[in-house]
C-alpha cells in the first residue's frame, strides 16, 4: 500500500526518485508520463513498511531493469499549488551514474517503461545537462543543484524545503 493521503483539496505523498547520470556525467535520465507536460526523476511512491533505499531500487528495477548502487542526496519537502488542490510531498532523491550500454540505454531515443501496468504510459530519455533549462521538470528547483558539481558530488545529504503555499 502506497503512502498517500487525500482529502477534498489537499494531497500528501511520499516519493522516491533517482537522479541518474550517464557514465561521463553529461546527461541525466528523465521520465515523462503521457498525462503530464513535465519531466520527472525516475522513481515512484513509497510503500508502507518499506525504507526509501529499498523503494528506489525496486522502482528502478521494475521500470527500467536497472540495478545499481545509489546514494541518498536530497530530502525534499515540497508544498506545491495546483489549480484544484495543494500538494505536500516528501521526496527522497538518490543519485547514481550508469554505463548506458550496460542496460541498452545508449541511444538518444525514448524508452518505454517496463512497468506500464503500474506506471501508465511513460517514457524515459537522456537529456543533456546543458539543455535542462529548456525543459520543465517536476522539481525545477533541483536543476541548479545538478549544475553545481561541487554540491552534487559531495557526500552531504541536503534537506530542501520548497513552498508555493503556506
Amino acid at each position: 500500500m502506497i503512502i498517500t493521503i487525500k482529502n477534498e483539496n489537499l494531497r500528501f505523498g511520499v516519493r522516491v526518485g533517482a537522479i541518474i547520470f550517464n557514465k561521463d556525467f553529461s546527461k541525466i535520465f528523465l521520465q515523462k508520463q503521457e498525462k503530464y507536460d513535465f519531466y520527472m526523476f525516475p522513481g515512484g511512491r513509497l510503500e508502507i513498511n518499506e525504507d526509501t533505499k529499498t523503494a528506489i531500487k525496486r522502482e528502478l528495477e521494475e521500470e527500467l531493469g536497472i540495478k545499481e548502487d545509489l546514494r541518498l542526496k536530497y530530502i525534499c519537502e515540497s508544498f506545491i499549488k495546483f489549480p484544484k488542490l495543494n500538494y505536500h510531498e516528501i521526496g527522497f532523491y538518490y543519485i547514481t551514474n550508469i554505463d548506458e550500454s550496460k542496460y541498452g540505454y545508449d541511444k538518444n531515443v525514448k524508452y518505454n517503461s517496463l512497468d506500464e501496468e503500474n506506471d501508465g504510459k511513460s517514457t524515459f530519455e537522456w537529456i543533456p545537462i546543458n539543455e535542462l533549462n529548456d525543459i520543465k521538470i517536476n522539481l525545477d528547483y533541483l536543476k541548479e543543484k545538478i549544475y553545481d558539481n561541487d554540491s552534487i558530488f559531495n557526500d552531504k545529504i541536503e534537506n530542501i524545503i520548497y513552498r508555493e503555499y503556506e
